[in-house]
């Protein structure tokens, strides 16, 4: 029987996160996020039975189960299987198949490891269905839709568009829509002078997104300065990548540090804090959370002569530094 697989990258954003996040970017108009692929994988292999069960293997949490049919797992009440089933049901796949799914990114890292994971999914379904010709849009808006299913409140969209896009990824939103723009003259750079660490506490992206969505909706004007602040230093990091002022990238990445600062007090965490103090002692140029705070990773911006230094005192300090490329 035919085997399709698929591996999709994780992300970290420059700039512009939770502006991704509609109805945010809808209010405040003309938003950007910008983000870069990093070699932190998802894998989803799905495998074509003769017979019609239903086999799903997830070693990230620990799980494997076995269905005699679709309709039996449907029927199936476990919370854990939620993921699973909003994705598979969206295919609704009238054959037997053994999936099973692997990644790479700590669990609540930040680095949006789930919404990876389900572009791995919906990509692997794609190549089975010979649906491969689906816009990078609708595939986004499909993975969003099946996400919020499960998680039962609004996600965003930069982490799909990090996953189905490799590489720096200029995340337009608009009343005309949402638009992409993927560069591809980065990879050196980054990978010089960017440490990604793992705090070691995971967060729980869409709590967090939810009480800034409430705040904004809500109309506080500690948020919604925030979020234009946000708008505004992602706008000028759009404007430097696209013309390769890089040397501007590190002071608009803790610029953006600032302002995601002010959103939340569950933004930062005691981890966060202490790692940013390290960081500042050794001379880092720059520092930023991954996602939506509270836990994660963190991305420190470092000069290359100092980025070995630098890593291994974090190491040193109890903290996880993740060897990973940006692609």
């Amino acid at each position: 029987m035919s085997v399709y697989s698929t591996q999709c990258p994780t992300r970290i954003d420059l700039s512009g996160g939770t502006v991704d996040l509609w109805p945010i970017w809808g209010i405040l108009d003309n938003c950007v996020t910008v983000n870069v692929s990093i070699d932190v994988m998802t894998i989803c292999e799905i495998e074509e039975l003769p017979t019609p069960i239903i086999e799903i293997h997830s070693p990230d949490i620990q799980k494997t189960w076995s269905f005699k049919n679709l309709q039996e797992l449907y029927a199936s009440k476990d919370e854990s299987l939620l993921f699973f089933k909003a994705h598979i049901a969206h295919w609704n796949p009238q054959k037997g198949f053994r999936i099973a799914t692997r990644s790479q990114s700590p669990v609540g890292g930040g680095l949006g490891g789930s919404s990876s994971l389900s572009v791995a999914i919906y990509k692997t379904f794609q190549k089975w269905f010979n649906k491969t010709d689906m816009t990078i849009h609708k595939m986004v808006s499909d993975c969003s839709n099946i996400e919020a299913k499960v998680l039962k409140m609004p996600t965003g969209l930069q982490d799909y568009y990090g996953a189905a896009s490799v590489g720096l990824n200029i995340i337009s939103f608009s009343t005309h829509g949402v638009s992409l723009s993927t560069l591809s003259t980065h990879q050196e750079l980054f990978n010089s002078s960017i440490i990604v660490v793992y705090t070691g506490k995971s967060h729980n992206s869409g709590i967090n997104n939810w009480g800034v969505l409430k705040n904004f909706i809500d109309k506080d004007k500690t948020t919604v300065d925030a979020l234009e602040q946000i708008r505004d230093v992602s706008l000028k990091m759009r404007d430097a990548c696209n013309a390769s002022e890089w040397h501007m990238l590190p002071a608009l990445f803790t610029e953006d540090f600032s302002a995601r600062e002010k959103l939340s007090d569950q933004f930062m965490s005691k981890e966060i804090r202490d790692l940013k103090k390290i960081a500042d002692s050794m001379g880092a140029k720059g520092f930023n959370i991954c996602g939506a705070g509270g836990g994660g990773c963190v991305a420190v911006w470092c000069t290359p002569e100092t980025k070995f230094k630098i890593s291994k005192h974090i190491e040193d300090s109890g903290y996880k530094v993740l060897q990973t490329r940006f692609l």
